[in-house]
């Protein structure tokens, strides 16, 4: 095999920051407008489903355009794509801030998605292709950090802009204005090197996902997803009004400890994925699988525990622990499949988790838990009615740690033949 560029330290770290910070752009943008209901429903009029179709606009953008994506990452150069990628969302996330129709905010909501359908799906490559195999579970766990980092941070600039800042226009004007440098600079990153696909390779219609479907790890690790998001999401979405309704919390309270959560939770956790898993890799080929299912066993009873008790003591401590094992899981999973597939076939990959995952997650969870709340009449309950997915989660991750040594090999995944040094 020829030889491959490598990078110094320095160009990774610089390289990968910028990716890094891309993804905190991007839930910093697709999470601001859950922070402004209270100025959006007034100012164009809008019932609570119809700001509740705000998310689901984005969700269509972001679900339907992401195997594109992945398809247009094998052929062409992805530093481009992933820079019009940002480019795209963080001029709609600036439209949001301009909209003087309920038409036009939808638009932009659904721009938002399209743009960063790349982000998930181009990203998690990049990052691979520029690290070595050996520190390949911590570069992930930092780019994921940017999932309770950006989410967080979108709550934040929501308030604090529209409180001293000129209102809830400006907060999309502020949210959207980083990602132009953000694409400038992305666009001026090196392509990383990849791997050629092997020959007699078919790159036409839908035969590459075809051939990925069959992939038994692959298919086995996005359903341990999907399983979890059916909690997750639910979670998300019904959570402040769980603690407020029936655990008696104000508002504050409730934001507040779902904000603790949620931010803690995500930092340790994707920093101990990358810990673990790159520790537990040196020994098996299905070690980030193997954490998976070990951290969705763990968070079952936490979470149960969780939603049962009311002392807001035991509640945040026993949340806590679930959502940290479910944040570790997202860094993991991700490297797993990073893994077990060709590397011409990553960015494919990533797209069809997120089509999946998004279409049993953000389109069909939420209304079954709320149809499913309303039937038992306690949102408390549902939830621990609904952690019992998190079982046939862990059980697909440890069936795929099994696996992955067959899929792994098939890959021809010599991990030790990555472009990137150690970083």
């Amino acid at each position: 095999m020829a030889d491959r560029p490598t990078f110094s330290r320095s160009h990774l770290a610089f390289a990968l920051g910028v990716i890094c910070f891309a993804n905190f752009l991007n839930y910093l943008d697709r999470q601001v407008v859950s922070a402004l209901e209270s100025e959006i429903r007034p100012a164009f009029a809008m019932s609570k489903p119809e700001f509740g179709t705000l998310w689901s606009a984005f969700t269509i953008g972001y679900m339907v355009f992401a195997p594109l994506v992945g398809y247009a990452a094998v052929r062409w150069r992805r530093n481009v794509i992933f820079a019009a990628c940002v480019l795209v969302w963080s001029l709609a996330t600036l439209g949001s801030g301009l909209a003087d129709t309920k038409l036009e905010l939808y638009i932009s909501r659904f721009l938002i998605g399209v743009g960063e359908a790349g982000c998930l799906v181009i990203g998690p490559t990049l990052v691979v292709d520029l690290c070595s195999a050996d520190v390949r579970g911590r570069a992930l766990s930092l780019f994921y950090l940017g999932v309770p980092l950006g989410g967080t941070a979108g709550y934040i600039v929501g308030g604090v802009v529209t409180e001293h800042f000129g209102g809830w226009r400006n907060a999309f004007l502020v949210a959207g204005a980083p990602g132009l440098l953000v694409a400038l600079l992305i666009l001026f990153l090196p392509e990383p090197p990849r791997a050629a696909a092997p020959p007699g390779t078919r790159h036409g219609g839908l035969a590459p996902y075809r051939e990925l479907i069959k992939n038994r790890t692959l298919m086995l690790i996005i359903l341990a997803q999907a399983f979890a998001v059916m909690i997750l999401v639910p979670l998300l979405h019904f959570g402040i009004a769980f603690l407020e309704q029936e655990r008696g919390m104000t508002k504050v309270e409730a934001t507040t400890y779902l904000g603790v959560i949620g931010l803690v939770g995500g930092v340790v956790g994707s920093v101990l994925a990358g810990l673990l898993g790159d520790r537990l890799a040196r020994r098996t080929r299905g070690a980030y699988a193997l954490l998976a299912g070990c951290a969705y066993t763990i968070a079952l009873p936490s979470l149960i525990i969780g939603f049962s008790v009311r002392a807001p003591g035991a509640i945040l401590a026993a949340l806590l622990v679930g959502a940290t094992c479910l944040f570790l899981c997202m860094p993991a999973v991700n490297t797993q499949i990073a893994n077990v597939v060709r590397p011409d076939q990553r960015a494919m990959a990533y797209a069809l988790a997120v089509f999946i995952l998004h279409f049993l997650g953000d389109m069909a969870a939420p209304p079954a838990f709320g149809a499913a709340a309303e039937l038992i009449g306690s949102t408390g309950e549902t939830f621990v009615r609904f952690v019992g997915v998190l079982v046939l989660a862990a059980s697909c991750c440890f069936v795929a740690a099994r696996t992955a040594k067959h899929d792994v090999a098939r890959a021809g995944a010599d991990l030790s033949d990555r472009p990137g040094q150690t970083a």
